[in-house]
Protein backbone atom coordinates (compact mmCIF):
# COMPACT_ATOMS: atom_id res chain seq x y z
CA UNK A 1 0.00 0.00 0.00
CA UNK A 2 1.44 3.34 -1.08
CA UNK A 3 0.22 6.75 -0.54
CA UNK A 4 1.17 9.31 -3.98
CA UNK A 5 1.78 13.12 -3.11
CA UNK A 6 1.53 14.73 0.14
CA UNK A 7 3.54 14.01 3.20
CA UNK A 8 3.53 13.97 7.07
CA UNK A 9 5.38 15.48 9.85
CA UNK A 10 6.64 13.58 13.18
CA UNK A 11 7.52 15.58 16.02
CA UNK A 12 9.38 13.61 18.37
CA UNK A 13 10.61 13.73 22.49
CA UNK A 14 14.06 13.45 23.44
CA UNK A 15 15.35 10.24 24.99
CA UNK A 16 16.25 6.75 23.40
CA UNK A 17 13.03 5.19 23.94
CA UNK A 18 11.24 8.06 22.68
CA UNK A 19 13.80 8.70 19.65
CA UNK A 20 14.47 4.60 18.75
CA UNK A 21 11.05 3.93 18.11
CA UNK A 22 9.93 7.27 16.29
CA UNK A 23 12.97 6.60 14.13
CA UNK A 24 11.74 3.27 12.82
CA UNK A 25 8.16 4.56 12.54
CA UNK A 26 9.02 6.72 10.26
CA UNK A 27 11.22 4.31 8.26
CA UNK A 28 8.38 1.95 7.83
CA UNK A 29 5.70 4.57 6.49
CA UNK A 30 8.33 5.55 3.92
CA UNK A 31 8.66 2.02 3.01
CA UNK A 32 5.01 1.99 2.41
CA UNK A 33 5.75 5.02 0.26
CA UNK A 34 4.85 7.69 2.55
CA UNK A 35 6.96 11.08 2.46
CA UNK A 36 8.39 11.82 6.01
CA UNK A 37 9.57 15.38 7.77
CA UNK A 38 11.22 14.44 11.31
CA UNK A 39 11.03 18.12 12.83
CA UNK A 40 12.86 18.34 15.30
CA UNK A 41 15.60 20.08 17.62
CA UNK A 42 19.05 19.84 17.25
CA UNK A 43 20.37 17.69 19.96
CA UNK A 44 17.08 15.15 18.52
CA UNK A 45 18.35 15.75 14.75
CA UNK A 46 21.71 14.86 15.85
CA UNK A 47 20.66 12.21 17.80
CA UNK A 48 18.56 10.63 15.27
CA UNK A 49 21.08 10.69 12.42
CA UNK A 50 23.41 9.24 14.39
CA UNK A 51 20.82 6.18 15.21
CA UNK A 52 19.68 6.25 11.35
CA UNK A 53 23.04 5.99 10.35
CA UNK A 54 22.92 7.42 7.05
CA UNK A 55 20.46 5.11 5.92
CA UNK A 56 17.07 7.57 6.74
CA UNK A 57 17.46 9.65 3.80
CA UNK A 58 17.24 6.42 1.03
CA UNK A 59 14.00 5.91 2.55
CA UNK A 60 12.84 9.08 2.01
CA UNK A 61 12.66 9.78 5.34
CA UNK A 62 13.67 14.01 5.67
CA UNK A 63 15.05 15.39 9.48
CA UNK A 64 14.13 19.42 9.86
CA UNK A 65 16.26 21.02 12.18
CA UNK A 66 13.61 23.98 14.28
CA UNK A 67 15.71 27.21 15.09
CA UNK A 68 16.34 27.67 18.58
CA UNK A 69 13.96 28.94 20.95
CA UNK A 70 14.64 33.09 21.67
CA UNK A 71 14.84 33.75 25.38
CA UNK A 72 11.81 34.89 25.80
CA UNK A 73 9.83 31.76 24.11
CA UNK A 74 11.83 29.93 26.54
CA UNK A 75 10.42 32.26 29.35
CA UNK A 76 6.79 31.60 28.21
CA UNK A 77 7.39 27.91 28.37
CA UNK A 78 9.67 27.27 31.15
CA UNK A 79 8.87 23.02 31.09
CA UNK A 80 11.36 21.20 32.45
CA UNK A 81 11.96 19.81 28.70
CA UNK A 82 13.67 21.60 25.53
CA UNK A 83 11.16 20.53 23.71
CA UNK A 84 8.28 22.57 25.27
CA UNK A 85 10.44 25.49 24.10
CA UNK A 86 9.49 24.52 20.68
CA UNK A 87 6.07 25.53 19.57
CA UNK A 88 6.76 28.80 18.47
CA UNK A 89 9.94 28.08 16.37
CA UNK A 90 7.47 25.03 14.95
CA UNK A 91 4.46 27.57 14.18
CA UNK A 92 6.57 29.94 12.45
CA UNK A 93 8.00 27.45 10.28
CA UNK A 94 4.11 25.87 9.39
CA UNK A 95 3.39 29.89 9.20
CA UNK A 96 6.46 30.23 6.76
CA UNK A 97 4.88 27.33 4.79
CA UNK A 98 1.67 28.63 4.50
CA UNK A 99 3.02 32.19 3.26
CA UNK A 100 4.90 30.40 0.35
CA UNK A 101 1.79 28.92 -0.80
CA UNK A 102 3.61 25.55 0.27
CA UNK A 103 1.58 22.46 1.16
CA UNK A 104 0.76 22.00 4.64
CA UNK A 105 1.46 18.19 6.07
CA UNK A 106 -1.36 16.11 5.51
CA UNK A 107 -0.63 14.77 9.26
CA UNK A 108 1.33 15.79 12.29
CA UNK A 109 2.35 12.98 14.26
CA UNK A 110 3.20 14.21 18.11
CA UNK A 111 4.84 11.92 20.60
CA UNK A 112 2.53 12.02 23.38
CA UNK A 113 4.93 13.85 25.84
CA UNK A 114 5.17 16.98 22.98
CA UNK A 115 1.67 18.45 24.43
CA UNK A 116 1.78 21.60 22.42
CA UNK A 117 1.11 19.75 19.00
CA UNK A 118 -2.44 19.62 19.36
CA UNK A 119 -2.21 23.71 20.02
CA UNK A 120 -0.71 24.38 16.49
CA UNK A 121 -2.00 21.60 14.36
CA UNK A 122 -5.90 22.84 16.02
CA UNK A 123 -4.47 26.39 14.84
CA UNK A 124 -3.51 25.47 11.41
CA UNK A 125 -6.28 23.14 11.10
CA UNK A 126 -4.27 20.07 10.27
CA UNK A 127 -4.73 16.34 11.58
CA UNK A 128 -2.69 14.84 14.44
CA UNK A 129 -2.39 11.31 16.05
CA UNK A 130 -0.55 11.00 19.17
CA UNK A 131 2.03 8.50 18.80
CA UNK A 132 2.43 6.54 22.67
CA UNK A 133 6.04 4.90 22.65
CA UNK A 134 4.72 3.33 25.99
CA UNK A 135 2.72 0.26 26.65
CA UNK A 136 -1.12 0.21 25.81
CA UNK A 137 -1.35 -1.22 29.39
CA UNK A 138 -0.25 1.86 31.03
CA UNK A 139 -2.19 3.99 28.81
CA UNK A 140 -5.23 1.77 29.82
CA UNK A 141 -4.56 2.29 33.99
CA UNK A 142 -3.84 6.16 33.62
CA UNK A 143 -7.19 6.20 32.00
CA UNK A 144 -9.36 4.21 33.96
CA UNK A 145 -7.65 5.22 37.18
CA UNK A 146 -8.75 8.81 35.63
CA UNK A 147 -12.40 7.55 34.70
CA UNK A 148 -13.01 5.31 38.16
CA UNK A 149 -11.13 7.59 40.52
CA UNK A 150 -10.24 4.19 43.09
CA UNK A 151 -8.82 6.63 46.00
CA UNK A 152 -10.25 5.11 48.57
CA UNK A 153 -9.25 1.69 48.27
CA UNK A 154 -7.09 0.02 51.41
CA UNK A 155 -4.52 -2.20 51.02
CA UNK A 156 -6.16 -5.58 50.79
CA UNK A 157 -8.70 -4.58 48.41
CA UNK A 158 -8.40 -4.04 44.66
CA UNK A 159 -11.12 -2.80 41.83
CA UNK A 160 -11.71 -4.75 38.90
CA UNK A 161 -11.83 -2.57 35.82
CA UNK A 162 -14.60 -3.64 33.04
CA UNK A 163 -12.55 -4.95 29.99
CA UNK A 164 -9.30 -5.58 31.73
CA UNK A 165 -8.25 -8.65 32.46
CA UNK A 166 -8.62 -10.30 35.70
CA UNK A 167 -5.21 -10.71 36.34
CA UNK A 168 -5.01 -7.00 35.95
CA UNK A 169 -7.44 -4.59 39.03
CA UNK A 170 -6.37 -1.67 40.09
CA UNK A 171 -4.88 -2.36 43.50
CA UNK A 172 -3.73 0.50 45.81
CA UNK A 173 0.00 0.55 44.47
CA UNK A 174 -1.16 1.38 41.17
CA UNK A 175 -2.89 4.62 42.70
CA UNK A 176 0.13 5.08 44.11
CA UNK A 177 2.44 4.96 41.86
CA UNK A 178 1.25 7.56 39.67
CA UNK A 179 3.92 9.85 38.48
CA UNK A 180 3.94 13.38 39.93
CA UNK A 181 2.05 16.63 37.97
CA UNK A 182 3.89 18.59 35.95
CA UNK A 183 4.72 21.77 37.47
CA UNK A 184 3.54 24.74 37.36
CA UNK A 185 4.03 26.91 34.13
CA UNK A 186 5.31 29.79 36.37
CA UNK A 187 7.65 28.26 37.66
CA UNK A 188 11.32 27.52 36.59
CA UNK A 189 12.12 24.77 38.50
CA UNK A 190 10.09 21.36 38.52
CA UNK A 191 9.87 19.88 42.24
CA UNK A 192 11.35 16.90 42.89
CA UNK A 193 10.09 13.48 42.49
CA UNK A 194 8.68 12.13 46.01
CA UNK A 195 10.33 8.77 46.11
CA UNK A 196 13.63 7.24 46.84
CA UNK A 197 15.62 6.68 43.59
CA UNK A 198 13.89 8.94 41.65
CA UNK A 199 16.38 11.65 39.50
CA UNK A 200 15.19 15.25 39.45
CA UNK A 201 13.88 16.24 36.20
CA UNK A 202 16.80 17.43 34.08
CA UNK A 203 17.90 20.58 33.22
CA UNK A 204 16.89 22.22 29.79
CA UNK A 205 18.55 20.39 26.99
CA UNK A 206 19.21 17.19 28.93
CA UNK A 207 17.72 13.88 28.07
CA UNK A 208 13.95 13.25 29.74
CA UNK A 209 13.54 11.30 32.47
CA UNK A 210 12.75 8.76 29.98
CA UNK A 211 12.24 6.23 32.59
CA UNK A 212 8.19 6.23 32.37
CA UNK A 213 8.57 6.60 29.07
CA UNK A 214 4.46 7.17 28.70
CA UNK A 215 2.67 10.72 28.91
CA UNK A 216 2.81 13.46 31.49
CA UNK A 217 -0.09 13.30 33.81
CA UNK A 218 -2.18 16.61 33.98
CA UNK A 219 -3.06 18.86 31.08
CA UNK A 220 -0.34 21.17 29.93
CA UNK A 221 -3.16 23.34 28.70
CA UNK A 222 -6.86 23.71 29.27
CA UNK A 223 -8.69 20.65 27.76
CA UNK A 224 -10.69 20.25 24.64
CA UNK A 225 -11.50 16.92 24.70
CA UNK A 226 -14.95 14.96 26.33
CA UNK A 227 -14.18 15.76 30.00
CA UNK A 228 -12.64 18.84 31.48
CA UNK A 229 -11.36 17.23 34.48
CA UNK A 230 -7.97 19.02 35.06
CA UNK A 231 -6.71 15.14 36.18
CA UNK A 232 -7.20 13.89 32.88
CA UNK A 233 -4.59 12.40 31.54
CA UNK A 234 -3.37 15.10 28.81
CA UNK A 235 -3.44 13.23 25.19
CA UNK A 236 -7.22 13.43 25.97
CA UNK A 237 -7.15 17.02 25.59
CA UNK A 238 -8.25 17.23 21.73
CA UNK A 239 -9.61 13.82 22.13
CA UNK A 240 -12.17 14.78 19.69
CA UNK A 241 -9.85 16.19 16.91
CA UNK A 242 -7.48 13.56 17.00
CA UNK A 243 -7.72 10.91 14.09
CA UNK A 244 -6.53 7.80 16.90
CA UNK A 245 -3.64 6.64 18.35
CA UNK A 246 -0.04 5.33 17.51
CA UNK A 247 0.73 2.60 19.95
CA UNK A 248 4.19 0.72 19.99
CA UNK A 249 2.95 -2.25 20.91
CA UNK A 250 1.01 -5.61 19.05
CA UNK A 251 -2.38 -7.23 19.89
CA UNK A 252 -0.01 -10.56 20.17
CA UNK A 253 1.37 -8.98 24.05
CA UNK A 254 -1.66 -6.71 24.79
CA UNK A 255 -4.70 -7.03 23.24
CA UNK A 256 -7.41 -6.62 26.11
CA UNK A 257 -5.81 -3.34 26.97
CA UNK A 258 -5.59 -2.34 23.11
CA UNK A 259 -9.26 -3.00 22.84
CA UNK A 260 -10.21 -1.46 26.43
CA UNK A 261 -8.73 2.24 24.46
CA UNK A 262 -10.66 1.65 21.61
CA UNK A 263 -14.03 1.13 23.24
CA UNK A 264 -13.08 3.84 25.85
CA UNK A 265 -11.81 6.77 23.41
CA UNK A 266 -14.34 5.40 20.18
CA UNK A 267 -11.11 6.15 18.35
CA UNK A 268 -8.96 3.82 15.84
CA UNK A 269 -5.99 2.40 17.94
CA UNK A 270 -2.90 1.45 15.80
CA UNK A 271 -1.24 -0.79 17.08
CA UNK A 272 2.43 -0.72 14.76
CA UNK A 273 5.16 -2.29 17.12
CA UNK A 274 7.12 -3.23 18.97
CA UNK A 275 8.96 -0.60 16.45
CA UNK A 276 12.60 -2.62 16.62
CA UNK A 277 15.19 -2.75 13.92
CA UNK A 278 15.16 -5.52 11.23
CA UNK A 279 17.95 -6.87 13.02
CA UNK A 280 16.23 -7.94 15.65
CA UNK A 281 13.92 -10.02 13.81
CA UNK A 282 16.82 -12.10 12.37
CA UNK A 283 16.86 -15.19 15.20
CA UNK A 284 20.10 -15.19 15.42
CA UNK A 285 22.71 -13.04 17.68
CA UNK A 286 22.21 -9.16 17.10
CA UNK A 287 24.66 -6.92 16.35
CA UNK A 288 23.64 -3.68 17.21
CA UNK A 289 26.75 -1.30 17.57
CA UNK A 290 25.79 -0.02 14.61
CA UNK A 291 22.57 2.11 15.72
CA UNK A 292 23.77 2.17 19.54
CA UNK A 293 27.26 3.16 18.98
CA UNK A 294 28.37 4.75 22.66
CA UNK A 295 31.24 5.58 24.35
CA UNK A 296 31.98 2.14 26.85
CA UNK A 297 34.80 0.17 28.49
CA UNK A 298 33.68 -3.47 26.98
CA UNK A 299 33.46 -3.59 23.10
CA UNK A 300 31.20 -6.06 21.33
CA UNK A 301 33.92 -8.28 20.96
CA UNK A 302 34.68 -8.29 24.49
CA UNK A 303 31.18 -8.75 25.70
CA UNK A 304 30.84 -11.79 23.14
CA UNK A 305 33.95 -13.49 24.14
CA UNK A 306 32.95 -13.16 28.00
CA UNK A 307 28.94 -14.78 27.43
CA UNK A 308 31.05 -17.47 25.45
CA UNK A 309 32.56 -18.80 28.35
CA UNK A 310 29.40 -19.12 30.46
CA UNK A 311 26.98 -21.94 30.69
CA UNK A 312 23.72 -21.33 28.89
CA UNK A 313 20.86 -19.52 30.69
CA UNK A 314 23.57 -19.03 33.51
CA UNK A 315 23.75 -15.02 33.15
CA UNK A 316 22.11 -12.17 35.06
CA UNK A 317 21.63 -8.93 32.56
CA UNK A 318 21.25 -6.14 34.99
CA UNK A 319 20.25 -2.63 32.93
CA UNK A 320 18.19 0.33 34.14
CA UNK A 321 18.80 2.01 30.89
CA UNK A 322 20.05 5.58 30.35
CA UNK A 323 18.19 8.01 32.50
CA UNK A 324 16.66 6.43 35.50
CA UNK A 325 18.13 4.23 37.86
CA UNK A 326 18.04 3.08 41.78
CA UNK A 327 19.78 5.63 44.37
CA UNK A 328 23.31 5.37 45.59
CA UNK A 329 22.36 3.77 48.44
CA UNK A 330 20.52 1.01 46.35
CA UNK A 331 23.27 0.61 43.64
CA UNK A 332 25.79 -0.30 46.77
CA UNK A 333 23.09 -2.68 47.90
CA UNK A 334 22.73 -4.13 44.28
CA UNK A 335 26.49 -5.15 44.23
CA UNK A 336 26.14 -6.69 48.00
CA UNK A 337 22.93 -8.55 46.73
CA UNK A 338 24.60 -9.98 43.07
CA UNK A 339 27.94 -10.98 45.24
CA UNK A 340 25.43 -12.94 47.57
CA UNK A 341 23.36 -14.09 44.93
CA UNK A 342 26.58 -16.46 43.37
CA UNK A 343 25.39 -16.07 39.62
CA UNK A 344 27.32 -14.85 36.67
CA UNK A 345 26.31 -11.59 35.73
CA UNK A 346 26.75 -8.40 33.40
CA UNK A 347 25.67 -5.09 35.03
CA UNK A 348 25.75 -2.00 33.47
CA UNK A 349 26.27 1.36 35.20
CA UNK A 350 25.13 4.60 32.78
CA UNK A 351 26.88 7.14 34.35
CA UNK A 352 25.03 10.12 36.21
CA UNK A 353 21.14 8.98 35.98
CA UNK A 354 20.99 8.28 40.02
CA UNK A 355 22.64 11.75 40.91
CA UNK A 356 21.26 14.81 41.02
CA UNK A 357 23.51 15.95 38.46
CA UNK A 358 25.50 14.47 35.45
CA UNK A 359 28.52 12.86 36.84
CA UNK A 360 31.75 11.18 35.15
CA UNK A 361 31.72 8.06 34.50
CA UNK A 362 34.85 7.55 37.12
CA UNK A 363 32.53 8.86 40.02
CA UNK A 364 30.32 6.06 39.38
CA UNK A 365 32.98 3.52 40.42
CA UNK A 366 33.46 5.19 43.85
CA UNK A 367 29.68 4.09 44.37
CA UNK A 368 30.74 0.27 44.10
CA UNK A 369 32.14 -1.55 47.47
CA UNK A 370 35.77 -1.45 48.07
CA UNK A 371 37.27 -4.75 46.71
CA UNK A 372 33.77 -5.29 44.19
CA UNK A 373 35.13 -5.83 41.18
CA UNK A 374 38.56 -7.59 42.27
CA UNK A 375 36.67 -10.15 44.70
CA UNK A 376 33.96 -11.06 41.27
CA UNK A 377 36.57 -10.82 38.78
CA UNK A 378 35.49 -13.79 35.63
CA UNK A 379 32.16 -13.87 37.71
CA UNK A 380 31.18 -10.70 37.00
CA UNK A 381 31.43 -8.71 33.86
CA UNK A 382 30.81 -4.22 34.98
CA UNK A 383 30.06 -2.14 31.65
CA UNK A 384 30.11 1.50 32.27
CA UNK A 385 28.58 3.21 29.33
CA UNK A 386 26.69 1.64 26.47
CA UNK A 387 26.42 -1.76 26.27
CA UNK A 388 25.42 -3.93 23.49
CA UNK A 389 21.73 -5.17 24.80
CA UNK A 390 20.54 -7.03 22.03
CA UNK A 391 23.53 -9.24 21.79
CA UNK A 392 23.60 -9.71 25.37
CA UNK A 393 19.83 -10.69 25.11
CA UNK A 394 20.12 -12.36 22.34
CA UNK A 395 22.94 -14.56 23.35
CA UNK A 396 22.04 -18.98 25.00
CA UNK A 397 24.07 -17.50 27.58
CA UNK A 398 22.07 -15.26 29.24
CA UNK A 399 19.45 -16.22 31.27
CA UNK A 400 17.88 -13.31 33.07
CA UNK A 401 17.09 -9.32 32.67
CA UNK A 402 17.24 -7.50 36.06
CA UNK A 403 15.20 -4.17 34.46
CA UNK A 404 13.73 -0.72 35.48
CA UNK A 405 10.82 -2.53 32.93
CA UNK A 406 11.15 0.67 30.33
CA UNK A 407 9.05 -0.68 27.38
CA UNK A 408 11.40 -0.91 25.21
CA UNK A 409 14.02 -2.96 27.20
CA UNK A 410 10.29 -5.02 28.25
CA UNK A 411 10.16 -5.91 24.78
CA UNK A 412 13.33 -6.73 23.60
CA UNK A 413 13.58 -8.89 26.70
CA UNK A 414 10.51 -10.88 25.29
CA UNK A 415 11.79 -10.82 22.02
CA UNK A 416 14.39 -13.10 22.73
CA UNK A 417 12.91 -15.18 25.51
CA UNK A 418 14.60 -13.47 28.56
CA UNK A 419 12.80 -13.74 31.59
CA UNK A 420 12.63 -10.38 33.87
CA UNK A 421 13.43 -9.67 37.56
CA UNK A 422 11.23 -6.57 37.23
CA UNK A 423 12.67 -3.23 39.26
CA UNK A 424 10.47 -0.61 38.21
CA UNK A 425 11.30 3.07 39.42
CA UNK A 426 8.09 5.05 38.14
CA UNK A 427 5.75 5.67 36.20
CA UNK A 428 4.74 3.24 33.36
CA UNK A 429 7.46 1.22 34.79
CA UNK A 430 5.17 -0.06 37.21
CA UNK A 431 2.23 -0.77 34.62
CA UNK A 432 4.65 -2.72 32.86
CA UNK A 433 6.03 -4.97 35.52
CA UNK A 434 2.62 -5.66 36.49
CA UNK A 435 1.69 -7.13 32.89
CA UNK A 436 4.64 -8.64 33.26
CA UNK A 437 4.34 -10.84 36.29
CA UNK A 438 0.32 -11.18 36.56
CA UNK A 439 -1.00 -11.19 32.81
CA UNK A 440 2.04 -12.39 30.86
CA UNK A 441 3.82 -14.34 33.50
CA UNK A 442 7.27 -13.83 32.31
CA UNK A 443 9.06 -11.76 35.39
CA UNK A 444 9.13 -11.85 38.98
CA UNK A 445 9.16 -9.38 41.01
CA UNK A 446 11.74 -7.49 43.24
CA UNK A 447 10.09 -7.10 46.79
CA UNK A 448 9.97 -3.42 47.71
CA UNK A 449 9.92 -2.42 51.50
CA UNK A 450 6.56 0.04 52.60
CA UNK A 451 8.15 2.00 54.66
CA UNK A 452 11.39 3.33 52.93
CA UNK A 453 10.46 1.92 49.50
CA UNK A 454 14.60 1.09 49.52
CA UNK A 455 15.56 -2.53 47.77
CA UNK A 456 17.77 -4.14 49.91
CA UNK A 457 20.55 -6.69 49.06
CA UNK A 458 18.79 -10.39 50.63
CA UNK A 459 15.35 -9.13 48.36
CA UNK A 460 17.74 -8.91 45.57
CA UNK A 461 19.99 -12.29 46.33
CA UNK A 462 16.73 -13.77 46.24
CA UNK A 463 14.96 -12.18 43.05
CA UNK A 464 18.23 -13.66 41.36
CA UNK A 465 17.85 -17.17 42.92
CA UNK A 466 13.68 -17.01 41.98
CA UNK A 467 15.04 -16.12 38.48
CA UNK A 468 18.07 -18.23 37.56
CA UNK A 469 17.81 -21.01 40.22
CA UNK A 470 14.08 -22.30 41.31
CA UNK A 471 11.34 -24.14 39.87
CA UNK A 472 9.39 -21.11 39.54
CA UNK A 473 12.30 -19.42 37.25
CA UNK A 474 12.77 -22.43 34.87
CA UNK A 475 8.73 -21.90 34.31
CA UNK A 476 9.06 -18.25 33.93
CA UNK A 477 11.81 -19.07 31.13
CA UNK A 478 9.58 -21.52 29.28
CA UNK A 479 6.62 -19.17 29.31
CA UNK A 480 9.48 -15.99 28.12
CA UNK A 481 10.28 -18.91 24.90
CA UNK A 482 6.81 -19.64 24.48
CA UNK A 483 5.73 -15.78 24.24
CA UNK A 484 9.32 -14.67 21.76
CA UNK A 485 7.53 -16.93 19.45
CA UNK A 486 4.32 -15.74 19.40
CA UNK A 487 5.74 -11.89 19.55
CA UNK A 488 7.69 -12.82 16.79
CA UNK A 489 3.99 -13.72 14.73
CA UNK A 490 3.36 -10.18 15.67
CA UNK A 491 4.97 -8.33 12.79
CA UNK A 492 1.66 -9.60 10.66
CA UNK A 493 -0.97 -7.79 12.44
CA UNK A 494 1.55 -4.51 13.44
CA UNK A 495 2.04 -4.53 9.37
CA UNK A 496 -1.53 -4.85 9.47
CA UNK A 497 -1.89 -2.18 11.21
CA UNK A 498 0.63 -0.34 9.43
CA UNK A 499 -1.24 -0.61 6.18
CA UNK A 500 -4.27 0.35 7.44
CA UNK A 501 -2.87 3.63 8.53
CA UNK A 502 -1.62 4.53 5.37
CA UNK A 503 -5.32 3.93 4.22
CA UNK A 504 -6.29 6.24 6.60
CA UNK A 505 -3.69 9.19 5.53
CA UNK A 506 -4.30 8.55 2.11
CA UNK A 507 -8.13 9.49 3.10
CA UNK A 508 -6.66 12.31 4.69
CA UNK A 509 -5.12 13.13 0.98
CA UNK A 510 -8.71 12.84 -0.75
CA UNK A 511 -10.36 15.44 1.53
CA UNK A 512 -8.11 18.06 0.25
Amino acid sequence: MEMAGGYIMVVPFHGQGHVFPCLELCKQLAARGVAVTIVASRSIRSSLQSIANHDASGLGVRIMELREATSEEQDAHPGPFLTDTLQEPFEEMLNNLAAEAAPLPLCVIGDVMVGWVTTVCDKFHIPRVPFFTSSACSIAFEYALWKHRPLDLKEDEAFAVPGFPESMPIALSDTLHRAPHPPDHHQRNPPPFPRRGHPPPPDRGHPPPFGHGGPPHGPPHPPTGPDSNPRSPPWMNGLNESSGFLVNTCRELEAPFIEYMVKETEKPVWAVGPLLPSSFWEGSITHDSSFRSRKSNIDEKQCLEWLNSKPPASVLYVSFGSEVGPSEEEIRELAYGLEAAQKPFIWVLQAGHHHPHHQEEAEEQDLLPAGFEHRLEGRGLIIRGWAPQLLILSHPSTGGFLSHCGWNSTVESIGHGVPLLAWPIRGDQHYNAKLLVAELKVAAMIHMPKDDGMVRREEIAKGVDVLLGSEHGEKLRERAVSLKLRLASCSGSSQKMLDAFVVHLSSLQKKL
